[in-house]
């Protein structure tokens, strides 16, 4: 479905509280999933945010969150900004680690209380009530857990940390109120109860440290603009807030201050360090015309800009939404570790059960309550369900580090899959500032054929449209406003001015549209190594003009790192075969396609597809749309057309593709962090369940106290965070 295809349709993102493991996620996206009017939901379990597409016509938000109220969970609000949403979930997760410090101490003192029983005689109701303290006060979020997971009819890691608590603790509880039934040889074990508690709280706090850090991995890297801006309003410099400044309005930058809005400079001149959305440590040069971004920062000069972007509409704010809905996304690792969790609690419990009447059987209660208690400590969904988020969540946060913006998670499945890689020409393997390098009119003079090109080029958003404005302006050309335009993707533009039809494009495409160029003038376009725009006016041949451009500089050696990485580089471009040929010929790319219109491209990609091919497309034009789309990964760069940006998988925030092999590492060391962390939660559950439930006893006496599994349940979980927030660090 289009999200943008039905106006009703609304976004919204919400704050959770109490969200843990992915059975709370599921839980979520289940109960929200029956809501009519709700047409998508997805929670991001390492940011606590839910992402929602609604109709808004159907369904209002607060219908959303008393829907979430019900489940059990806590909203925090709706918003349209996962900025503040973010903000607001990390400032929860906070309050909640501190929360987890004070029952892990709580619990602590507890327990050491409860161990004195062991070496001197203590009350043993004053002992009680200090474990059921630990069980009651410093369990409680586990209890509420339980109570939300049996009104939802479902069970998750609080279900089992609660019923192994709970059963070591009423036992106890039986053991120390009736001691004659239980018989005198049992004693209550009431330090295996508070050590329980103490040691999964002690957990607990570490994960929430661990997800704090991983947040800040996404968060630390938009820094938000700053709240105030230096508007500039009849002459007057006045201070005020950002929130407040509208489009169109003045504002005046001085060196070493952050940018508060988008814009564009009016005055000035200066360079801006935009290493916070493109990655690039180089600090760009700014002058009149150019674009400046909020949350950037001026380094030397003085500038004034007029505000294009402000609000929602900055593209600082673009590319955290970007970043959070990506995070949200899931692959098909997530899908089966969903359905695994759906069924994985259950069967502990059964196992738990299983193993505590074998040890009923062969041995006596108070082994058995203790095996029963253990099985269902050790056993930890949670690791399952944070190894593929987690690793998402702090991946995709290195890749907007790194200026690139992974669009969504189904990308890692296709990326190590890549080996052949198809360039587009201009733009692209080229830096995209053409320059006109000669023009050459055929029958009239060299100012009007100016006059004529500019007009058809004057609203063209094409690199050889921007390189003719600047020619003709150069020279004081003047030329008159079209009354139509029709841009043909990949082909040209044709405008009706003056009375007259105007058409610039390529030569394949005056052939095809049977517009001749004189003999003399067709010998020279076809020996002229320059890329070329045509001109005819009324159906006839005006002149040519040749435009020449520059590698980037970077190409080389992009187009050798992915030969090494047994990637075949392709070139598939709209401009002439001589351009074509000499630049794959300089950058040694042995396949190439030349003169090729935008659905050429898309059946090229296709052609290689069929052939077994998984193809990526690397691009920035609107023409390039199309193959974007059909490739299996489409690479985008930021300063190309918004059409091609959207319809990318990948896109390049920073100007320049030295990124396209950088991402293609990335993404591969996220799939390879989700590998390690889903093996390791498997491996883990697959060793210390059987050696909980006493499968080794028989043969070496081993069996492990509840305390000590809830201790390594809980590690289990960090360990998955730290080994994601590895990514962070990771070398490309």
């Amino acid at each position: 479905m289009n999200d943008t295809a039905d106006e009703s349709l609304k976004k919204a993102v919400i704050p959770l509280e109490g969200v843990h493991c992915a059975s709370c996620v599921s839980r979520i996206e289940n109960g929200l999933g029956t809501v009519p009017g709700l047409k998508r939901v997805s929670v991001n379990l390492p940011s606590r945010t839910a992402f929602i597409l609604y109709d808004a016509a159907v369904l209002k938000p607060a219908d959303i969150t008393a829907r979430i109220e019900e489940l059990g969970y806590k909203t925090l609000g709706i918003m349209e900004s996962p900025a503040i949403a973010e903000n607001i979930a990390t400032a929860g997760l906070e309050n909640e680690k501190l929360i987890f410090l004070k029952k892990f101490l709580a619990a602590l003192a507890l327990t050491g209380y409860t161990l004195l029983e062991l070496a001197v005689d203590l009350p043993p109701y004053s002992v009680m009530a200090a474990a059921a303290l630990a069980w009651a006060w410093c369990g409680s979020h586990f209890h509420t857990g339980l109570l939300r997971a049996l009104r939802a009819g479902t069970a998750d890691m609080n279900t089992l940390v609660s019923l192994s608590t709970s059963v070591t603790f009423f036992y106890g509880v039986f053991i120390t109120v009736f001691p004659r039934l239980a018989g005198a040889h049992q004693h209550a074990q009431w330090h295996e109860v508070a050590m329980l508690v103490t040691f999964i709280n002690f957990g607990r706090w570490l994960e929430a440290r661990s997800k704090s850090k991983a947040a800040e991995a996404v968060t630390g890297l938009f820094k938000l603009a700053p709240k105030t801006a230096r508007r500039l309003k009849n002459g007057v410099e006045e201070v005020v807030p950002a929130e407040s400044i509208l489009p169109g309005d003045t504002i005046h930058l001085r060196p070493g201050e952050q940018v508060p809005v988008d814009g564009t400079v009016t005055a000035g001149f200066s360079s801006v360090d935009e290493a916070l959305l493109t990655g690039e440590p180089v600090p760009q040069d700014k002058a009149p015309g150019a674009k400046v971004y909020a949350g950037t920062i001026n380094k030397t000069g003085a500038l004034e800009f007029t505000a294009t972007g402000v609000g929602e509409d900055m593209a600082l704010i673009k590319i955290i939404k970007a970043v959070e809905e990506s995070q949200a996304g899931k692959n098909s690792a997530q899908r089966l570790v969903d359905r695994i969790s759906a069924y994985f609690v259950p069967a502990i419990i059964l196992l738990a059960l299983g193993a505590a009447a074998s040890w009923l059987y062969y041995a006596d209660v108070p082994r058995a309550v203790s095996v029963f208690a253990a099985v269902l400590a050790v056993a930890c969904p949670c690791a399952m369900g944070l190894a593929v988020p987690m690793a998402i969540s702090v991946g995709f946060g290195r890749a907007a580090e790194l200026g690139m913006l992974i669009n969504n998670a189904e990308v890692l499945e296709r990326i190590p899959k890549i080996d052949v890689i198809i360039f587009d020409k201009t733009g692209t393997l080229t830096e995209g500032r053409m320059k006109v390098s000669g023009v050459h009119p055929c029958a009239i003079s060299e100012p009007q054929f100016l006059s004529l090109l500019l007009s058809a080029e004057a609203s063209s958003e094409h690199p050889f449209a921007e390189a003719v404005r600047v020619y003709a302006r150069e020279r004081n050309i003047p030329h008159q406003k079209p009354d139509s335009v029709e841009a043909v993707p990949g082909k040209g533009i044709k405008v009706t001015a003056g009375g007259s039809e105007i058409m610039a494009g390529s030569a394949k495409w005056f052939a095809e549209a049977g517009v001749p160029a004189p003999a003399e003038a067709a010998a020279a376009i076809k020996a002229s190594p320059d890329s070329l725009l045509l001109l005819a006016e009324n159906g006839v041949f005006k002149g040519y003009a040749g435009l020449s451009d520059t590698l980037r500089p970077e190409a080389a050696g992009l187009v050798a790192e992915l030969s090494a990485m047994g990637i075949k580089p392709v070139i598939a471009s709209g401009d002439r075969r001589a351009a074509v040929e000499a630049l794959a010929g300089t950058l040694g790319i042995k396949e190439f396609y030349a003169e090729i219109f935008p659905e050429e491209k898309s059946r090229i990609i296709m052609r290689h597809k069929a052939l077994g091919a998984k193809v990526a497309f690397v691009g920035d034009g609107f023409n390039d749309a199309a193959a974007l789309s059909e490739a299996d990964i489409g690479i985008a760069l930021q300063s190309g057309a918004d059409i091609a940006v959207k319809a990318s998988d990948i896109t390049l925030m920073h100007n320049g593709i030295a990124g396209v092999a950088q991402a293609l590492k990335l993404s591969k060391a996220i799939r390879r962090n989700i590998t390690q962390n889903l093996v390791w939660a498997f491996a883990y559950n697959a060793a210390l369940v059987p050696l909980a439930a006493g499968a080794l006893y028989p043969f070496w006496g081993l069996l492990i106290p509840p305390y000590f599994a809830g201790g390594a349940m809980a590690l289990s979980s960090v360990s998955v965070v730290l080994n994601s927030l590895r990514l962070k660090r990771a070398k490309l």
